[in-house]
């Protein structure tokens, strides 16, 4: 198991009271109250990289997902942070909220009828929005910008 799996999962592993028991179990395997851990939402991540046709809200909910329990963790044990782990901490807020939006956009594109959106796609501008940035002249399809 890499190291970075070793260090996420390390609370989950010091509940296990049985070293039997663990190895049993699968490392990617759920939590018992049903909800699963990081490692295995890392695993998933992974997973969908190595995919050729990716599913975006998938992805952007795993990771969303990620940083939301890292950050929980991490929040946990605020008092003996330095200033640079305080840095670390507001860019880890800033990503989580930009992936919250990027869930919704995804959904609204859903809704819209487009399935498998890249989020980093730009959005169209409709022909309202253009004529107010443009002199567009439709019967010879010439614009100039201003």
């Amino acid at each position: 198991m890499p190291r970075y799996q070793k260090l996420i999962n390390e609370c989950d592993s010091k509940s296990a009271t049985n070293a039997g028991q663990q190895e049993q179990q699968h490392r990617y395997q759920q939590q018992p109250n049903g909800t699963p851990n990081v490692g295995y939402h890392l695993y998933l991540y992974r997973q969908q990289l190595s995919q050729k046709n990716v599913e975006y809200m998938r992805l952007s909910k795993a990771k969303y997902f990620i940083t939301d329990t890292l950050l929980a963790k991490t929040v946990k044990n605020l008092k003996g942070c330095s200033v640079d782990e305080l840095k670390t901490v507001n860019h880890q807020i800033v990503f989580r909220h930009k992936l919250r939006r990027q869930i919704q956009r995804l959904r609204k594109l859903r809704s819209l009828g487009i399935k498998n959106a890249n989020p980093k796609m730009e959005t169209v501008a409709t022909y309202s929005s253009l004529d107010n940035d443009m002199d567009v002249d439709r019967s010879n399809l010439n614009v100039t910008i201003k």
